[in-house]
């Protein structure tokens, strides 16, 4: 509790938007709330909000919640495969709170399932949310990226999904399962859940010499690259690319590479390829 706080800062440190009662419990005092109505930084009863304040954090307090699932994870920097523009927000069992645009999931919240400041879902709660309701590429990319940045440990994350019971614990499972650490991208994390129905080898972020880290390498010799356009946006960039993919021919690698484009809109051509590839066999002094 730090006492005398002002409620701009206090609201800050919230993230922007807080209850009154979280502003009074962090030190903001009763007549600094007043002032702060009279300034106009109250957005519905009790809640007040800076102008800046992210929308949804905003609207999870304004809602006597947090926000949650995939508006938690955008919030924490993992996004998912296509924004949502749907708002999260868990509140309280046996609220009936209903709002349009607003997904509202309701739960008896622990103390440890809210991130310490702001009003979300601490890191190892909202990817938990995210695998037991989303699609299963959409929620591993949202886990690969939480355990690739360190703030949820692949450990614990198997623990809660050991543990895990009722709605959406089989896809929790299921999801952790695909998990990988060194996973480096969205893209990336679509093309593992895809070849994970072939019968092969699968290692990822592999170091090959002279080449540098290939993204999939599929029984010892397929090298699978995803392909984002930021990556090529420079001469040199172009160049350095076209050099490793020499090296990788050079050492007896097969490439195959695929846009963004290729993996939203044609995985199945992707996977057919891929497949194709593979049952031609290694070349020759492979």
């Amino acid at each position: 509790m730090l006492r005398g706080m002002d409620l701009e800062s206090a609201l800050r440190f919230c993230g922007g938007a807080a209850r009154a009662d979280r502003l009074l419990e962090i030190g903001v005092s009763a007549s600094a709330l007043r002032a702060g109505r009279r300034a106009g930084l109250v957005v519905s009863r009790g809640t007040f909000a800076l102008p800046e304040a992210h929308p949804v954090l905003a609207t999870a307090v304004r809602l006597g919640g947090v926000a949650s699932h995939g508006s938690a994870a955008a919030l924490h920097g993992w996004g998912t495969w296509r924004e949502d523009p749907t708002i999260h927000v868990t509140v309280p069992s046996g609220s009936r709170l209903h709002e349009p645009g607003v997904r509202i999931h309701r739960a008896g919240l622990l103390r440890t399932d809210v991130d310490t400041f702001r009003p979300l879902t601490s890191p190892l709660r909202t990817v938990v949310d995210c695998a037991r309701t989303m699609r299963l590429v959409d929620a591993v990319i949202v886990l690969d990226a939480a355990v690739h940045s360190g703030r949820v440990k692949l450990g614990s994350l198997r623990a809660a999904a050991d543990a895990a019971r009722g709605f959406g614990s089989a896809a929790l499972r299921q999801a952790v399962a695909f998990v990988d650490e060194l996973a480096a991208s969205p893209m990336e994390s679509v093309l593992r859940v895809l070849v994970s129905v072939l019968n092969c080898e699968v290692r990822s972020q592999v170091h090959i010499p002279g080449v540098g880290d290939v993204d999939l390498v599929l029984d010892g010799w397929l090298a699978l690259e995803a392909d984002g356009f930021a990556f090529h946006s420079d001469r040199r960039a172009y160049r350095k690319d076209r050099e490793r993919a020499n090296e990788l021919v050079g050492q007896r690698y097969v490439l195959l590479r695929f846009t963004w484009e290729d993996l939203d809109r044609r995985r199945g051509w992707v996977l057919d390829q891929i497949a194709n590839v593979l049952a031609a066999g290694p070349p020759q002094g492979r």
